[in-house]
């Protein structure tokens, strides 16, 4: 009987102990060698593309003071001007990009900016002003960059932050950081596009990660962190070591009725 428990421990502690990672799995860019005077970790960061749904950050500066005043409401100074960076404020005040991938601005009306760069579509808007106003200057920003962080991080949820760049390593820190029972080495991300959705897995335990296109997250992705598949063993360790106390109970009893019924 006491051989029998012991097998049933051994066979548990063998379960358990295959379900423990090395800290390699734990390792944020892995033997990443520090970079010399003399060079550099090339960055890849493509341009983000304006979808239906973003909303821009828009100021028009002429010589005309009132004209600032119907372009930018809230460039009053004061509280309002406190307020700029509000995200409630730039939802409001904002010029969002409609279905059809249009802005509406005063006296210019519609104008085309889906499937462009930032860039692109402040050269646009300034094409457009140059026809109805004098030495006008024109100021764009994006002004949602928000992501989601899902499943196993400390504070998963829906993210805004005012920065045009944003990498894999910091929206995790904005969700917390990955928990212990993480899979770091496939980090889902989910990208919508005006044509669909991209899907793409990054490894953050990868030192060649940070050169890589996809370091750095767009605007509206969703990042998922799924669990190790050794998660549930742990999970379910107390409920493991409750079925073989149970077992061993059972045992115990069956092996003491035997006793009594075959002295």
């Amino acid at each position: 009987m006491a051989r029998l428990q012991s097998f049933l421990l051994l066979i548990l502690v063998a379960a358990l102990l295959a379900s423990c990672g090395s800290t390699k799995k734990l390792t944020y860019l892995e033997n990443l060698a520090e970079t010399r005077q003399d060079s550099l970790i090339k960055k890849q960061k493509s341009g983000y593309k304006l979808q239906p749904g973003d909303i821009l950050y828009i100021q028009v500066v002429t010589p005309n003071k009132e004209i600032n005043q119907l372009f930018n409401p809230l460039m009053g100074g004061g509280q309002n001007q406190r307020n700029r960076q509000s995200g409630q404020n730039l939802y409001y005040n904002g010029y969002s990009i409609n279905d059809s991938g249009y802005i509406e601005l005063p006296i210019m009306d519609t104008i085309y900016v889906n499937n462009m760069t930032l860039s692109k579509a402040k050269d646009r808007i300034k094409t457009k002003a140059d026809k109805y106003l004098k030495k006008a200057q024109i100021i764009t920003r994006l002004a949602n960059f928000r992501f989601t962080v899902l499943g196993e991080v400390n504070a998963p949820g829906v993210k805004e932050v005012f920065d045009n760049q944003v990498n894999i390593m910091e929206a995790l820190a904005y969700g917390g950081d990955i928990t212990y029972n993480g899979n770091r080495e496939n980090v889902l991300i989910i990208r919508p596009t005006g044509e669909g959705s991209r899907t793409y897995r990054v490894d953050v335990t990868n030192k060649n990660l940070i050169g890589s296109k996809n370091f750095y997250i767009k605007p509206n992705d969703v990042i998922y962190v799924e669990p190790l598949g050794s998660t549930l063993i742990r999970e379910r360790s107390s409920d493991y070591m409750f079925l073989l106390s149970a077992v061993s109970s059972i045992l115990s009893t069956t092996v003491i009725l035997l006793n009594l019924i075959n002295p």
